[in-house]
């Protein structure tokens, strides 16, 4: 089970509030495996040059832990966005918060982990994913383990365009055929991605009903081409109400809204451009030039 990237949404903003948000932050959109995230270093992290080295990893064996090695090519340095930048530096932030609150007690521990509990004691990599668990439970959203989150991280980063040896390295396999074997259930929706972008490129006339006629000021026009900007729109039910005006300070007399009581009676299915289709509404004001 992968989650498509809506759920992977939902899934980010019902755990923002968690204390480990920047970690399962980080196994979204960085995919790496669990014990080289229990084993992190600080030192191995850079938030002014944004990466973060992978060089170790934990191994559990019957609940007991195994500080080992990775193989040569799970040797990794990966990017890391300015958002992702902030939210570890949040983080860091708030560990150290933590940390400072148990000087002077007994149980408090030193460790030089990107992540630990709030003594400062690593995190254990099962603790981690029954951590996870409960949180999908939680969330609501279709059970998947800790570790199909590196499944997702690459599947996004494939349908965001990005290219497969980029993904192997990010993702630490040995070949790049082990990354296009794993991941082959995603090039479908890729070729489907990229036909709707094939598509959106090209202008064609859309069906429409005109429900109510609208003179459209002289200032909206470039050339034979009347050019609206939209100033809010409203969902209800199955049909979409959009505002528009001739410019972003266009005086009231130049803005379009639906009229009290006026309805669309044909729904017409409109491509996003990104492989979905859905029933819209149209509102549609047409003019002659004055």
């Amino acid at each position: 089970m992968v989650w498509t990237p809506e759920q992977t949404g939902q899934f980010l903003d019902s755990v923002k509030g968690d204390r480990l948000y920047s970690l399962w932050y980080t196994f979204v959109f960085s995919g790496p495996r669990r014990g080289e995230m229990c084993a992190l270093p600080l030192p191995e992290v850079s938030l002014d040059a944004l990466w973060l080295h992978i060089s170790a990893q934990i191994v559990e064996v019957a609940y007991r832990q195994y500080g080992e090695a990775p193989k040569a090519e799970s040797v990794r340095t990966n990017w890391l966005s300015l958002d992702h930048g902030e939210v570890l530096s949040r983080w860091q932030d708030q560990e150290t918060k933590e940390l400072n609150e148990w000087v002077g007690v007994e149980a408090r521990v030193e460790s030089d982990r990107v992540w630990t509990h709030e003594n400062g004691e690593p995190l254990h990599p099962d603790w981690v994913s029954r951590r996870f668990k409960r949180l999908v439970e939680l969330s609501g959203l279709p059970p998947v383990r800790l570790h199909d989150l590196r499944h997702i991280s690459a599947t996004l980063a494939l349908l965001g365009k990005a290219d497969i040896k980029v993904v192997q390295e990010r993702l630490g396999h040995s070949s790049r055929q082990i990354t296009s074997h794993t991941y082959t259930s995603v090039l479908p929706e890729m070729m489907r991605t990229e036909a709707e972008s094939t598509l959106s490129v090209v202008p064609r006339e859309v069906a429409y009903d005109v429900h109510q006629k609208r003179e459209i000021s002289p200032n909206a026009f470039r050339g034979k081409v009347a050019v609206l900007f939209a100033h809010g729109a409203r969902y209800t039910g199955s049909t979409w109400v959009v505002g528009a005006q001739t410019g972003p300070r266009a005086p009231s007399s130049e803005r379009f809204t639906p009229s009290a009581g006026a309805k669309s009676t044909r729904p017409t299915p409109l491509s996003n451009g990104s492989g979905t289709t859905a029933p819209v509404r149209l509102w549609r004001y047409f003019g002659s030039r004055t």
